[in-house]
């Protein structure tokens, strides 16, 4: 390159330079224009803002103050507001929890109506259970006296006009007396010891329904059907032992009454009572030794003759498991105790003199003439009509076929709807139901 070009080419680079520069400098101008506009937007915001705040500090003094006014309030008293405070909260805790105690006591209170109504509709059932058991086994009971005091067989020889005709019918009306007064007893007993037993066994029943419906551990049943079956397979000592022993005690005090009374002599309604009550006065008064129990003893002597003594059978049992036959044996001790108790000493006076009553009603029958006019039918009094021993004999010999006759049996329907033996059975059903908390209780 030549001088010359060498010097163009500077000049031509100083040139550039040059317009660079000016460039340079006005862009800095055009900055710093705006940043002055900027900072000048800024402070006339602030002094308007200033100027708003201090008017509207003027017009809020009143509220500030009335604030400033109240805190000091609060500062002078916030020892009564803190009072105020925690017994409005322990108010309102109180509340909450007398709402949530009443919500506990009305479900416990819907718990108890449903338990008392499932037992009341268990109790009814098993009553209804009860008076059918009655009933359906007052035909075996008649079989077995009928087999037992068969009177129809000496009836039967006398219609063949024997020879020992009058030995023949002194044995009838022994026996005749002897089947009505031991029908007497034995189906009022039956009654009596089935409604003690059935509730016994109702209210175990009971319990275990209970426990099977609820969320309890699981338990062992404690009327499980062997159990029932066994339990009430004890009656049968009533219906055989118990009842021939009535049968044995009877003979001796009829045979003083009725060996004296000729046939041909005459009896009234009077003297059938007075004879009966004798009758009883002796029978329910002896222990089992034959020896007169005290007059204080609340224990009835018919007890003994509806279950067994202990001790006789007590290691023969049909439920195979032990635990069962530990429930056995707690159910007849707890059986023995109700028939020994002295409540059931009045049901039982109550029960029997019901009996007797309207064994005396079923008698009055005979003893009204079979003509009567309608004059003098309200005067009949049948305590002084009189009849002979030999119209009597066949009167009591049909008593059993009434006293134990099949369904509808007016006399044994009218000794399981006693009042007291109805009110009894509930005692009976109410001790035996309750249903134990846990397994400590006693």
């Amino acid at each position: 390159m030549t001088g010359l070009s060498k010097l163009q080419f500077h000049c031509t680079v100083l040139a550039l330079t040059n317009i660079r520069i000016i460039e340079f400098s006005d862009f800095r101008a055009k900055i710093n224009r705006v940043l002055f506009l900027i900072v000048c937007s800024i402070a006339e915001i602030i002094c308007h803002s200033s100027l708003s705040v201090l008017r509207n500090a003027q017009i809020a003094a009143p509220y500030f103050k009335m604030l400033e006014y109240m805190w000091n309030f609060l500062k002078r008293h916030k020892r009564k507001f803190f009072i105020a405070g925690a017994v409005s909260g322990g108010a309102y805790l109180l509340w909450k929890y007398a709402g949530w105690k009443l919500a506990e006591w009305r479900e416990i209170e819907a718990a108890e109506c449903l338990a008392n109504a499932k037992r009341q509709h268990h109790f009814d059932c098993n009553q209804r259970t009860c008076n059918t058991t009655v009933l359906s086994m007052l035909p075996k009971l008649r079989v077995t006296l009928k087999e037992r005091i068969d009177t129809e067989k000496i009836i039967s020889e006398l219609k063949t006009r024997p020879e020992n005709k009058v030995d023949l019918w002194s044995e009838l009306k022994i026996l005749s007396f002897t089947r009505t007064i031991v029908t007497v007893y034995s189906t009022t007993m039956l009654a009596a010891f089935l409604r003690v037993q059935l509730n016994i066994l109702g209210g175990y029943m009971y319990i275990d329904s209970c426990l099977e419906d609820s969320q309890q551990a699981p338990r062992t049943m404690q009327a499980s059907p062997d159990v029932q079956q066994e339990y009430l397979a004890k009656v049968q000592y009533l219906l055989t032992d118990g009842k021939w022993k009535i049968c044995t005690i009877c003979n001796p005090f009829l045979l003083l009454f009725i060996l004296r009374v000729s046939l041909q002599d005459t009896l009234t309604l009077k003297d059938m009572e007075e004879c009966m009550n004798k009758l009883r006065g002796q029978i329910e008064v002896l222990s089992t030794d034959n020896d007169v129990l005290p007059s204080g003893d609340m224990i009835h002597p018919l007890g003994r003759y509806m279950i067994a003594p202990e001790g006789i059978n007590g290691g023969q049992s049909a439920c195979k498991m032990a635990g069962s036959h530990q429930v056995i044996q707690q159910i007849m001790q707890e059986t023995r105790d109700v028939i020994e108790s002295k409540d059931f000493c009045y049901i039982l006076n109550n029960c029997l003199d019901i009996a007797f009553s309207r064994l005396l009603d079923n008698l009055a029958q005979f003893f009204r003439p079979s003509e009567q006019t309608e004059g003098n039918y309200s005067s009949f009094n049948p305590y002084k009509t009189k009849l002979p021993l030999a119209k009597v004999i066949p009167m009591m010999n049909g008593q059993m076929f009434i006293l134990c006759g099949d369904a509808p049996n007016q006399f044994v329907q009218e000794l399981l709807l006693i009042s007291c033996m109805k009110d009894f059975a509930a005692n009976v059903y109410e001790a035996f139901s309750q249903v134990k908390t846990s397994d400590s209780d006693p």
